[in-house]
Order: structure tokens, then sequence, then C-alpha cells
């Protein structure tokens, strides 16, 4: 979402005495609001991210508005005029936040996270932020599981997509139509139905995200917009237009209605949004904007236009860009609204200090510099273009420079770039008959890789990895969160191909085992879920890996399970907190990885040529899990093995291998 149309340069009306149309500033309001109560996780705004739709629609009105209204007025469409327009109003307060939460990610997030928020400031930075976000797996749905502080951009990236595109096809359809509006209205009704039929195919229950924050499904919001401005331009005669603003407060308040109620009622995940529910939303919000611009001065109009909705309105833009970091950075309420009801008392000082933000924000920066009456600066388009330039390239320094102040030992050796997942990749190779050992498992198996190249240097080994991230070594497709992801419906495709190549291409005399995944939910022999921690769980888990035992020593391996440590609080990676109490726990306090480490002894138990070992005491000394040892900082979440730790832990692991009587021969 993003303020596109500030009150100052909206579309004209047919009527120019309107002038400024409060009105739409009222609807503005409405949508940054539902959007942020959703985000603050009000069970009765869970339709609130629908704020975004209405967005969506009122840029695309009006901004078409603007270059049609500025053809018929001159005959061409200034391209550079209307981009520097949209420079000014958007960029100052996108970079200003930038800088501040690039400031806040240096300084509270996990070293774990600081690669990839790393690259969420650069694409945000180049409005690319909705398929980074896709690329990178960042579900929209995952409130707040590690989610990056810029996660709301993704629609902001959409919208100066839409700026820098849809401004040249307009252009290009009134000089092929002849300066008819009616070939613009002819594409936006195609767009329309493309995109609205995209979202529907690309929708994954699993995992909705690429329907959700891909452009192609997205376009037909902004295009009903733009569609609607046409038809607005080309109203039919003055007597259908009374007619019509007799009708129109009737159709302000059902579509009012029908709004309100997808903000209270509709799912984040239902699937009808997906399959037309959006394209209707997205009419009901332009039938919206119909009235009230027809009729302003129905009492539906009066009522947007409200001083209050219309300021909010005004400020929506900074609201947005500025209300989900500070949702993430405030998780308590501090002690002057500790005296609310604990209801609201977080929720307000979220809110005081967004809209505090903001208004700041609006009247400091972004108001000087759409007048420009900024010092050096002024009204020059060149001085702008220089300053912009200027102030991305500081933007971008900062961002590196927040998330490169740490030891190359945090960063995760989880991903090997010439060993992408379902592979499996030589990382060693030893003298020819000599042995070879593999590792599977999922991300955290992979995270040991430099153990593996360290032994394997040493010890003459040919050294395979095959393990995947987010996959489990069992014949069991993951559940997660209520629901079976796209990654595990992957791995449960063709990670058992993947074993099976393993054992018949490679002949590995050692196979070496972990997997936190099995830990999971899993969808069970009769199709329903079985939850983890149950007796079910750890049964089917049993079978399920004595399956695969069987297969991979079908040939002669030994497999080695290594049994799961105690994991720890995943920002124990952090400088601040390694040496903590808040990074110890005790062994015996453990009630999760115990119990799975005796399904992995009685798998190993009833099946030949198969162990388990422990890495338990050397990461936990004296039966207390710490986050450093020496200064080596053993795993950078809490779960996965910094590089320094796992070649560290080496020479430990292959005394346990001896002793388990699976030393590679």
């Amino acid at each position: 979402m993003t303020d596109i149309a500030s009150a100052t340069s909206i579309a004209p009306s047919r009527d120019s005495s309107l002038g400024y149309r409060p009105a739409l500033d009222g609807i503005r309001a409405v949508a940054v609001l539902a959007v942020i109560a959703y985000h603050f996780g009000y069970r009765h705004a869970q339709g609130g991210f629908l704020g975004v739709d209405i967005f969506f629609v009122l840029s695309g009105y009006l901004i078409t508005s603007l270059l049609l209204a500025e053809h018929a007025r001159t005959g061409k469409i200034n391209l550079v005029a209307f981009w520097y327009r949209r420079a000014k109003r958007l960029l100052p307060a996108l970079f200003l936040m930038l800088v501040v939460v690039a400031i806040w990610i240096g300084a509270y997030a996990s070293p774990f996270e600081l690669i990839l928020r790393r690259e969420d400031l650069i694409w945000t930075l180049f409005y690319g932020a909705n398929w980074h976000f896709i690329a990178s797996g960042q579900d929209y749905f995952a409130q707040y599981a590690s989610v990056s502080p810029l996660r709301h951009t993704w629609s902001l990236a959409i919208e100066e997509q839409f700026y820098l595109a849809w401004p040249l096809l307009v252009a290009a359809a009134l000089w092929l139509g002849r300066r008819r509006t009616a070939v613009v209205a002819g594409l936006c009704i195609a767009v329309v139905a493309g995109s609205a039929l995209a979202m529907a195919l690309l929708y994954d229950p699993g995992d909705p995200s690429r329907a959700y924050y891909g452009t192609d499904a997205r376009m037909h919001e902004l295009l009903v917009g733009a569609l609607l401005a046409v038809l607005v331009r080309e109203y039919p005669g003055r007597r259908l237009m009374a007619r019509s603003s007799r009708a129109a407060p009737a159709v302000a308040v059902t579509a009012g209605l029908v709004l309100l109620g997808a903000f209270t009622l509709l799912s984040d995940t239902d699937p009808l949004y997906y399959r037309g529910l959006s394209l209707t939303l997205s009419l009901a919000a332009a039938a919206l904007v119909w009235a009230v611009e027809i009729a302003p001065r129905s009492w539906p109009a009066r009522l947007l236009a409200l001083r209050p909705f219309a300021w909010i309105g005004q400020i929506s833009y900074g609201l947005y860009l500025w209300h989900w970091p500070v949702v993430l950075a405030i998780t308590s309420a501090s002690d002057p609204f500790r005296l609310l009801p604990s209801s609201v008392s977080l929720s307000c000082e979220r809110l005081l200090i967004t809209f505090a933000v903001a208004t700041c924000s609006f009247y400091l920066l972004e108001q000087p510099i759409r007048r420009g009456v900024v010092p050096v600066i002024g009204p020059s388009i060149l001085r702008f273009a220089g300053a912009i330039l200027t102030a991305g390239v500081l933007v971008g320094c900062a961002a590196y420079w927040q998330t490169s102040a740490l030891a190359p030992e945090i960063t995760s050796r989880t991903e090997i770039p010439d060993c992408p997942n379902f592979s499996i990749c030589e990382r060693h190779q030893g003298p020819a008959g000599g042995p070879v050992v593999a590792l599977i498992g999922d991300s955290l198996a992979r995270s040991l890789d430099p153990a593996f190249v360290a032994l394997a240097h040493e010890h003459g080994w040919t050294y395979v990895l095959a393990a995947s991230d987010g996959c489990r070594v069992s014949r069991l497709l993951s559940v997660y969160e209520g629901s079976v992801r796209p990654l595990a419906q992957r791995c449960y495709d063709r990670t058992p191909g993947v074993l099976q190549d393993l054992v018949d291409q490679w002949r590995p005399s050692v196979i070496v085992a972990m997997d936190r995944w099995e830990l999971t939910d899993f969808v069970g022999q009769d199709g329903s879920t079985v939850n983890s921690g149950t007796a079910d769980h750890q049964l089917q888990s049993a079978q399920a890996l004595y399956d695969v035992a069987t297969q991979l020593t079908s040939q002669g391996a030994r497999l080695v399970f290594i049994e799961l440590p105690p994991i720890l609080h995943s920002d124990c990676g952090k400088r601040s907190l390694a040496d903590t109490g808040y990074c110890r726990r005790t062994v015996s306090a453990d009630e999760v990885d115990t119990p799975f480490s005796l399904v992995l002894r009685g798998v190993a138990a009833r099946t030949p040529d198969v162990a388990t070992i422990s890495i338990t005491d050397a990461i936990c000394p004296n039966g207390v899990c710490v986050a450093k040892i020496n200064g080596i900082l053993l795993r950078f979440d809490g779960l996965h093995f910094t590089s320094t730790a796992a070649v560290w832990l080496a020479p430990f692991i292959y005394r346990e291998l001896v002793h388990a009587g699976a030393s590679p021969q």
C-alpha cells in the first residue's frame, strides 16, 4: 500500500469546482486503519489486509485520472514530470524509514537473520520486495516467526512497478487508438481478466504467498481503479449523471458494508479470496469511490470527508510505512501504558508511536520536499535527482554496514552454493577405492558439513552431502502450522529418490543422519495430522525410520543417527546474550529431544548395521547446554552450528563413530 495521491495531486473532477475531495482521503483512512488493526492481531479485523486492496484500487483510479486529464489538456503525457512527482511523494519517507530500520536491525536482529535482512533492505530500496519475498520463501501470513520488518513493503513495490509501466502503456494506447480512451478501457479489461485468472491459478493452499505477492496476480486491483477512471471521465450525459447521483448513497452504503463485512469475516487464508473474491471486493471498492465522486455532497461522502478521517488519509503513507516496524519493535507496553487494560495497552502505545512518527515525517520531511522549499534542492528536478541518488547510496551503505558487523563464523553453512537441495554433492574426493561417507538429513545436518569436510581431508574419505533444508529422512509428509507447505511436499516427493540414488550410485560405507524435522507433525496413514509429542507420533516415526534404515543399509552401509541435542533460544547468537543465563539450558530439562532419542535408539536396537551417537556431552558440558565454549559460538540461531563450531566438533564426532563401531573402513 502507498498513499499514491496526495491531497494536492488527485485527478481533477468533472466538476472542477469540487477541487480537493476529502472523501477519498477518508477512504484511505479506513483502509490504513484496517491494515493496522490486522497487523495488531485483532480477531475482529482478520480481513484487515484488504485495506491494501482498497489502496490499489484508489491508486489505479487516481493515477489514470491524472494521465487522462493531462493527455486531454495537452495532447501528451509528460512522463518525466509524472515520475518526478511520484519520486518526491514516495522516496524521502521511504529512505528515512529504511535507514531507521537498518539501524534497528543492526542493533537487535539475531545474527542468523542479518544476511536475509540485508537482502530485504536492498530489494525494498529498488522496489522489488514482493518478488524477493516470493523467492526467499518469506510467508506473509506467518505473523511473527522471524519476520522481516520490511515485509509490508511488498505492496509499495507493486505500486512502483505500476507507476513505471502504466503511464507508458496508457500513452501507447492513446497514440495507437488515436486518442480514444476506449482503447485504454479495453486494455484495462484484458489485464483485469488475465490477472484475476493468474491469482486463481497461482494460488497454493499450502503457501499462498506467490498469489498474494505477485505483481501479475495483483494487477487486476489497480486496473479496476484505472477502468473506473476511464468510465468516470467518459460518463454519458448529464441527465444520466443526475439519476446516478441519486443512487450514489445507496451504492456507497452497500459497497461500504460489503468491505466492512470482509474486514471482519474474511480469513487471510480463505481460498475464495484468491478464486474470484479479490476481484469482487475490488469492484466493491471501485463502487465506493465512484459513489463519493459522483455525489460528493451525499451523506456517505460527507461522513468520509470529516476532518479526522481526511487528516488520517493525508498521512496514511507514513502510517503504513512505520506501523509494521513499530509492531515488531514494541513487544510489550511500557510503564505509562500499563495503567490501561492489558488488552489495549500495547496497541495504544504502538498506535501512538506510529502516528507520532508518521506525523513528523509528513510535516517535516514529505511536505517541504513536495512544495520545493527545502534549502539547496528547491523545486529543481536535477538537484532533487542528485539528492535522491546520494540518499539512495547512503541508504544502501547503511543497510550493508548494519548487517555486516559480525564475524564470518556466524554465517550459516546450510547455504552451500555449489550443493543445492535435492542433490548429491561430492564435497571431498578421497583415494580410489577408499571409504565413502555420506551425510543426510535437513538443514541441521547441512550445518555440520564443515565437520565432515575436515574429517574427510584428515582420514582420506570420499565425502558426499545429500541433505536438504526442511526435509525429514523418513518417508513422512511434514505438516507445519496446520498445513502442508510446498517445501514439505517437495521433500516428500524427492527425498526417497535422492536416498535411493545415494545407495545405488555411491555405495557409501557409512551414512550419517541428523534430522530435526522428524519432531514436527506429519500426515498419518489415515490422512489426518499426527501431532508431535504423542504416542502415535513416536510409533509411526519409529516405523518410518525403520523402513528407511532397512533401505539405506541394504547394500552394506552402516547407518548412524546423531541424536538431537537440546536447543537454545533463537537469539542466543547475539553477543549481548550469548554469555548470559538466558542462553543456558540443562539437559535434564529437555522434554522434546530426549524422547525422540529413545525412538532412534529403538530403531537401532531392532535394525542390524544401525547405531546412534550423541554430541550432547560436547556442547552441553556437565549437563548444561551453553551458547559459547572457549569463545566459540556454537549455534548461530540456537539450533544450527556455526562453521567454526562444526570444525571444532569434528574430532568428537569421529571418536563417537569409532566408539559406535561405525568408523569408515
